[in-house]
């Protein structure tokens, strides 16, 4: 498994389309934060990453406040911290907000919708969907993202068939064709993936944490390993060797490109894996423990309380009952 996909495995991806954009210039328009897009699809536990991707023409897109991006063809903008957008054919149009009522209505539909705006001059067509992962993978995920994420992914090959498919499977979508939401929803954690993968290969996207690590063939290997198996009894030497390096050379190497020690990183990964468990599985303390690589539940349960303020079976309540939701969150203390 190579390191990414290790990275990922614990991860819980859903992905939606909500609009299918045709656009003519001039125009620009102002898109909902991810917080808005979670209160109104009733996801308080997710983390909502909007996207937009242009299938035809191009367009820009801006943060309020910060310079524009273009966009063309085949690339699709990411938004790992939910900032409020805008998008627009040139970036001295003035932008319409749209109203949290449209929003809504938008959000709560079951099909995906066709829209048509702007001026009658060229064209643009895009897709505007949120990809939603459990809050404490999600928060891990993006904290080494920077505020906008872009990617090619109609470029070669089996990204080029992606491109392909992802209209033709919003054109299904749109018509209410037979399994139509289930596969837009699969090409939504591809595309979400995918994207990852190319920034990640680009040496210039700012990324740091562990998506940054991942860019060192000897800190992959590493990473590797704690993602894949969380429950090893891994210390600095086993770390160090599998790198090939020192434990002093290891410990500064990692610690500069993923931004905290190895055995802290450790602690925070099993946190989050045992988050989700707890949230999703009726797996006992005891075997979550185990999972986690903890070799008594009191061990655990001290560990999770240090890193989320309450013991393992408080969390569970809280996260499957809401109440309490917002002041639960890997990392509100340190983990180590």
């Amino acid at each position: 498994m190579d390191a990414l996909s290790a990275g990922l495995r614990g991860f819980r991806i859903s992905g939606a389309v909500f609009i299918d954009a045709h656009l003519t210039a001039p125009w620009a328009v102002v898109t909902p934060a991810s917080a808005d897009i979670a209160d109104i699809i009733a996801t308080e536990a997710a983390h909502v990453i909007p996207y937009h991707l242009v299938t035809d023409g191009e367009c820009f897109v801006r943060i309020r406040g910060s310079g524009s991006v273009h966009l063309a063809s085949g690339d699709i903008a990411m938004f790992p911290h939910g900032d409020t957008l805008v998008l627009e054919s040139s970036p001295d149009t003035r932008p319409i907000a749209l109203s949290r009522g449209f929003v809504e209505d938008v959000l709560k539909r079951s099909t995906v919708l066709p829209i048509r705006h702007g001026g009658g001059g060229r064209t643009t067509r895009m897709l505007c969907g949120y990809f939603a992962m459990d809050r404490w993978c999600g928060e891990h995920l993006v904290r080494g993202l920077p505020p906008v994420l872009c990617a090619h992914v109609g470029s070669e090959g089996g990204q080029q068939l992606l491109a392909v498919l992802a209209r033709r499977s919003i054109e299904e979508t749109v018509s209410s064709g037979p399994g139509s939401n289930a596969v837009i929803c699969r090409l939504s954690e591809v595309l979400f993936v995918d994207a990852l993968r190319l920034v990640i290969a680009r040496d210039d996207a700012p990324l740091t944490g562990w998506l940054a690590g991942l860019r060192d063939p000897a800190i992959r290997q590493a990473l590797s390993g704690i993602h894949a198996r969380p429950e090893h009894g891994w210390d600095i030497q086993s770390l160090s060797k599998s790198c090939g390096m020192s434990r002093t050379k290891f410990i500064e190497r990692f610690s500069s490109l993923v931004g905290s020690p190895p055995m802290k990183y450790l602690a925070q990964w099993r946190m989050v894996l045992a988050a989700r468990d707890l949230r999703e599985h009726d797996a006992t303390i005891m075997q979550i423990a185990d999972r986690c690589g903890y070799g008594s539940e009191a061990s655990f349960t001290k560990a999770f309380r240090k890193a989320f303020d309450v013991p393992p079976a408080t969390f569970r309540r809280l996260a499957r009952g809401g109440a309490g939701e917002a002041r639960l969150g890997p990392g509100s203390r340190s983990a180590s």
